[in-house]
């Protein structure tokens, strides 16, 4: 059976499950033909499935795989209620949430809904042939969405689990929208059991009032305890590599060995490798093919995942182009120049088809001092009430300019993602005219904390063409001249200084005079340990490019500790180099 069609049974199966299967059941209940090793293929390469380990029925002690099905197919959020915003450009469903809780609310409450669920169908039909999901019925479709589009799940109120009481810290007890019920039951672990303060009951008359007032049918509510779990797992396991087993028939040593080098998760030393080298492209990398870093002509790279191993994608720069536009949620390609097969590549889902995809970069600006050329400069933008996308901190004529800028909001998105990372570093407030905002970097939302309005929030790089490349590279960046060089230096020496051309000097060697009291300094210091030594000439190395990057970084350190020394303490701290001749 062809991989393709293999995906769509296993997908089918699971969703007429309820979302997952313990993986031998899954095994019996493919067809015969379908090969075990292609399976488990299937099943390794992240995206599509999840594998989950869970304590069997049978004990605790006993523990079972469980494959969960995954997708990145979403509803449109900006589609939702009565006034649905979206124009039909995006990459997602097009239908109202409340049609899968089982009954509009709008139509029950009698107000004339904007759009009826069948609207828009060409669309919809497109995103599911798209996703490889339109042989999917409804209820199997309702049970994919459920478990893995965080827009369908009613909120589970985080304060109702802390603290002491029946409603524990939650402040607004009986009149909290949120739904009341154990955080760690509806993940499938909670070790008290029976024995928990918590509500272990979605159908408890106080969660029942709040799901009833979505317009949830009673069968749905019964099969919320599996949805929620599944969800979790999905979220904490589709990251991590889990490693699948070989069915028991197959003798041992047989087993296809994975690449785990191609599809290892995010960690730190996985983004240090994933990242494109920023001196292969000023061709100055020293370490050649021993570079730690991926060597390539562009600050991009887009790659599909072909049999474990990635490949680039055909015509990446009109990819580059329309990723970085922000209206865009995908773009039609082709994987290869030779290829006939033409796919849908999901910005959002990093998808190819049915295929994972991915794009490397060069490190972010903000990371890199800024005489650096070619790094990778993020844009942070939010969507306005007609859904148009604004620049964060552009000044506009008909949206007051906010606070922060794409640079600030991307300095706090990597400290976010900085492995160990303080919870509350997934937030930032800000401001915007006389409103005051919370950006979530973990949901990519903007809250107005007095009118609760919710907006999505998008990054995208700035477009670089290869034409734009190339002029970097032959002309580099124009130096503007030294800033804040410390007062003795000698200031006749620093011209001609920076990256404009292959031929420049990086430093200079200033000889100190015997009788200027830099001398005498350096000389005290120098015979106060090698008195035996003597001191021929004295000579101040002077290296603006070094001086400009050192001052970057206790700038960049001052703004992680929230505070802003002088500039004159950066002068003092590192009063210049000397090369002794004795």
């Amino acid at each position: 059976m062809a991989p393709a069609a293999l995906l769509r049974e296993v997908t089918q199966v699971l969703c007429a499950a309820g979302g997952s299967m313990e993986l031998e059941e899954l095994r019996r209940r493919l067809r015969r033909e379908v090969v075990a090793e292609v399976l488990d293929r299937l099943l390794r390469e992240r995206g599509r499935f999840v594998v989950a380990r869970r304590a069997a029925e049978a004990g605790a002690a006993a523990v079972e795989r469980v494959v969960l099905a995954v997708s990145p197919l979403r509803l449109c959020s900006a589609h939702q209620g009565p006034k649905p915003g979206c124009v039909g450009l995006c990459a997602q469903l097009h239908l109202c949430k409340f049609v899968f809780y089982g009954k509009c609310k709008f139509l029950r409450d009698g107000k004339r809904r904007a759009w009826s669920p069948t609207r828009g169908v060409g669309h919809n039909m497109s995103v599911l042939k798209t996703h490889g999901v339109d042989h999917l019925s409804f209820r199997e479709l309702s049970v994919l969405l459920f478990q893995n589009d965080p827009l369908l799940l009613p909120e589970i109120c985080l304060h109702y689990n802390k603290g002491d009481g029946p409603y524990g810290s939650c402040s607004f007890r009986k009149q909290c929208i949120k739904l009341h019920v154990c955080q760690y039951f509806s993940q499938g672990d909670c070790k008290f059991g029976t024995g928990c303060k918590r509500c272990h009951d979605f159908s408890h008359s106080e969660n029942l009032e709040k799901l009833e007032k979505l317009g949830m049918r009673s069968e749905l509510v019964s099969r919320l305890p599996s949805i929620y779990r599944n969800a979790h797992d999905i979220k904490n396991k589709g990251s991590a590599s889990v490693r699948v087993p070989p069915p028991p028939s197959r003798p041992q040593g047989t087993a296809e060995r994975r690449d785990t080098g191609s599809v290892s998760p995010n960690a730190t030393n996985q983004e240090e490798s994933d990242q494109i080298c920023l001196y292969h492209i000023w061709k100055s990398c020293s370490f050649q093919d021993k570079c730690s870093r991926v060597h390539f002509h562009l600050p991009y790279r887009w790659q599909v995942l072909d049999g474990g191993k990635w490949k680039d994608l055909h015509k990446m720069e009109l990819i580059e182009e329309a990723y970085s536009d922000p209206r865009r949620d995908g773009v039609t390609c082709t994987e290869s120049a030779s290829s006939f097969l033409i796919g849908f590549l999901n910005f959002d889902s990093m998808t190819f088809g049915a295929t994972r995809a991915r794009r490397l970069s060069t490190a972010s600006s903000v990371t890199k001092p800024p005489h650096f050329i070619l790094t990778t400069d993020w844009v942070w933008y939010w969507t306005d009430e007609f859904g148009s996308w604004q620049e964060y901190g552009r000044q506009d004529m008909e949206h007051p300019t906010t606070s922060v800028s794409s640079s600030d909001l991307e300095k706090a998105y990597l400290a976010y993602c900085t492995p160990g990372a303080a919870a509350q570093a997934a937030t930032m407030m800000f401001q915007a005219g006389k409103h005051t905002y919370e950006l979530d970097f973990k949901a990519f939302i903007q809250k107005n904390l007095v009118y609760g309005t919710v907006r999505k929030v998008c990054r995208r790089p700035k477009y670089v063409s290869p034409q734009d490349v190339k002029i970097k590279q032959t002309c580099g960046v124009n130096f503007q001249g030294p800033k804040n060089i410390p007062d003795h230096w000698d200031r006749s020496a620093l011209l001609d200084t920076g990256f404009k051309s292959k031929n420049i000097r990086p430093l200079q060697r200033i000889t100190l005079h015997s009788s200027s009291e830099e001398f005498k300094k350096v000389w005290g210091l120098f015979t106060r340990t090698m008195s035996f030594c003597c001191v021929q000439r004295i000579e101040r190395v002077q290296n603006v490019a070094l001086w400009e990057v050192y001052q970057w970084c206790v700038g960049a350190h001052s703004w992680w500790a929230g505070d802003d020394p002088p500039r004159q303490s950066v002068t003092k701290r590192a009063p210049g180099c000397w090369d002794s001749q004795r």
